[in-house]
């Protein structure tokens, strides 16, 4: 039995893997924000991601390297937010979805010990995250007021 994927602090090269996971500019977009430069670079992308309030996790897989990377945020002085989450399209429906966002919310409680809740931003029409989320105990707190995207909120005890 192979040993489960394991979080880490990401790194440049885990960002560029990532990228390559969003071939197109409006997939990267969609993931990495709508304020990354597009068509990214790996250097573009890191610059534009690795800021002081956001800590980058990779989910690494001792059999198949890098399966899905993501960010931890302190919202509003009371969130523990999760973002741009994305598992490898070669990954996706083995529950590294699952893993990866409750191994980023153990995180952000140690980041970030004085956090009340977790929040996420997901897009509409992404029914498979918003069916993880929600059975992670997310729940929709409504439309973001400039972008085409949900804010959902969990408690701390989910």
């Amino acid at each position: 039995m192979n040993p489960p994927p394991v979080l880490r602090r990401a790194t440049p090269a885990d960002a560029a893997v990532a990228l390559a996971w969003t071939p197109g500019d409006d997939d990267l977009r969609r993931w990495a924000g709508p304020s990354t430069r597009c068509p990214a670079t790996p250097e573009s992308l890191w610059a534009d991601i690795n800021n002081a309030d956001a800590t980058p996790f990779a989910l690494e897989s001792p059999e198949h390297g890098l399966v899905g990377f993501g960010q931890v945020r302190f919202r509003e002085q009371t969130y523990g937010h999760l973002a741009r989450i994305i598992v490898s399209p070669h990954h996706r429906g083995l529950g590294l979805g699952r893993l990866l966002c409750t191994t980023l919310m153990r995180e952000a409680l140690k980041l970030h010990p004085a956090i009340t809740g977790y929040s996420l931003y997901v897009f509409p029409d992404n029914p498979n995250a918003i069916a993880l989320y929600r059975s992670l105990g997310f729940v929709d707190r409504g439309m973001h007021p400039t972008y085409y995207c949900m804010l959902m909120e969990a408690p701390l005890s989910a």
